[in-house]
Parts: structure tokens; C-alpha cells; sequence
């Protein structure tokens, strides 16, 4: 097991895990955070170099401190190679298994074997497994037709406004759920819209320490209109002027909010996995 610092070598690993996109978006997206600012403070750990198979994103060790919170314990994943995936799942340097903790990548078929290694430590695992989308570039028409809808006009969250996205957001609800969204909106990326551009938001999406667009919601009375088409877009906008990749995830029964990500221009593109332990 490696930890990558330099800056020259991490920008070669993002260059080469481009080229294994959707699996390797998750461990590319926090890759990418790592190299321009790295907020999260998160430490790039491969099997071997220049020859690497197995990829893994997470805090130090040292960092996640509290060992119930899985929103800090979160490990980003991407492995060409379950045999050195094993080896590094099974290496307390590298996976603390004491912890709750949750693993998140593009690769639906590394689920055994975070199964077989977890049971190990008695852990239990549940699995969340999403649809993915991804897509290149903006076009400039997209790029000129992003309009406000109607009374509702751009705007960006605010640290403050975590409460509220978390208590509408289905992995969150709890204390803990809430100061990982602060972080993220203290740290990246958001849209959300206003009436008249002020008061409380009534849409919003926001991006993570992986940049990933998530936590999209949509007050009821403004759905059906493209509201969040057009978040999305823009979102995507702010996120490819940082050269992040595009994507996000839609949980299989949520037609709605399929058919507007297929309408802002996102593809299906595989699947989006959460293992929880």
C-alpha cells in the first residue's frame, strides 16, 4: 500500500482513471478535490506504483475520529484487481473495520468481496445500489438556454441552511448527517433557487467531497416545471469550470427525477453503489 502526495503523481492517476470511466468516477471525483485544494482532507492510497490496480480515497485515519459517524468514515473505491483489493481491504492501515463506515464506487460486482472481508471483522453490510448517470462537456447552446423558472432565481446555499437540506434528504436526518452538509456547502459547489431570489431556497442540488452532484429536492409546488433540469445544468456548469467529472446518481423508483436528469443531458451510464457497514 502507497499513499500518493506528489502532485505530479496524482495528476498522472487522474489522467489514467479517466480512462476507466463510469467505474472509476467516484475515486476520480475525489481524486480531482485532492489535487485542487482538497477540503476534505482526504489521502489517495493505491496498491502499487506506476502499476496500479486498486484505488482508494478516504480521510486519514487520525481524521475520522468518531467511530459511528459513516458520513466522515467514507471510503471512495475503484479496483481493476480483487486480489489486491483484498489485500488492501484487509490492511488496518488502510480500512479501519472497528469503525461504522460506509464505501462508495461504480463497481456493483466488488460486493461479494466486501461481503467476505467485512464478515471477518463482524461487520454487517447493507448495500444501496442506484442508477448513474454521467455526461461529457456542456454544450454552449445548453450553456445560453439555463434560465431562472418563472419567480424562482439562482442562488447558491448557505452553511446555515444545512438543518433544512437535511431534514429532506433520504440518507440524512440526524446530527451527524447535518455537519457533513455543512461541510460540503462551506466547501463546494450548490444551487439552489428562491422566490424573487431571497428567502428561504425552495430547489437546490449541491456537489460533494467525490464531485458528485446529490441531495436534489424540489419543493412540491414547483415540480413538473424543469426546475431541476435547470439546477442540475448549472450545477454542472460550476463543476466542469473546476474540470470535475459530471455525474450523479437516481434511486431506481424515482421516475421524476430520471427524466429530468435524461432531459438536463445525463445518460445512463451504470451504477452507483453504498455499502454500509
Amino acid at each position: 500500500m502507497l499513499v500518493l502526495t506528489c502532485s505530479s503523481k496524482l495528476a498522472t492517476l487522474r489522467r489514467l482513471l479517466a480512462h476507466s470511466f463510469p467505474e472509476s468516477l467516484k475515486a476520480c471525483g475525489a481524486l480531482h478535490h485532492v489535487i485542487i485544494g482538497n477540503p476534505f482532507k482526504l489521502e489517495v492510497l493505491v496498491d502499487q506504483w506506476p502499476d496500479f490496480s486498486t484505488v482508494i480515497c478516504r480521510p486519514s485515519l487520525e481524521d475520522m475520529k468518531d467511530p459511528s459517524d459513516q458520513y466522515t468514515n467514507t471510503y471512495f473505491l475503484f479496483s481493476k484487481d480483487l486480489q489486491h483489493l483484498r489485500q488492501m481491504l484487509e490492511d488496518p492501515r488502510v480500512v479501519n473495520w472497528k469503525q461504522d463506515l460506509q464505501i462508495q464506487g461504480c463497481q456493483p460486482a466488488l460486493g461479494g468481496l466486501l461481503q467476505e472481508v467485512s464478515s471477518k471483522h463482524g461487520r454487517q453490510i447493507h448495500t444501496t445500489s442506484n442508477f448513474l448517470y454521467m455526461r461529457d462537456r456542456m454544450t454552449d447552446e445548453e450553456l445560453e438556454n439555463i434560465n431562472s423558472i418563472r419567480d424562482l432565481q439562482y442562488s447558491s446555499l448557505v452553511s446555515d441552511e444545512a438543518h433544512l437540506v437535511n431534514s429532506l434528504w433520504g440518507f440524512g436526518g440526524n446530527d451527524r448527517s447535518e455537519r457533513y452538509l455543512r461541510r460540503c456547502i462551506q466547501s463546494f459547489p450548490t444551487v439552489c433557487m428562491r422566490r424573487g431570489g431571497v428567502g428561504a431556497p425552495l430547489a437546490w442540488v449541491i456537489s460533494e467531497q467525490s464531485a458528485e452532484m446529490r441531495v436534489g429536492y424540489t419543493d412540491k409546488l414547483y415540480r413538473g416545471q424543469g426546475v431541476f433540469r435547470t439546477m442540475i445544468g448549472r450545477l454542472a456548469t460550476q463543476l466542469e469550470s473546476l474540470g470535475t467529472p459530471l455525474y450523479c446518481h437516481v434511486a431506481p423508483d424515482n421516475k421524476s427525477s430520471q427524466a429530468a436528469t435524461l432531459a438536463a443531458g445525463f445518460p445512463l451510464a451504470g451504477r452507483w453503489q453504498q455499502w454500509n457497514f
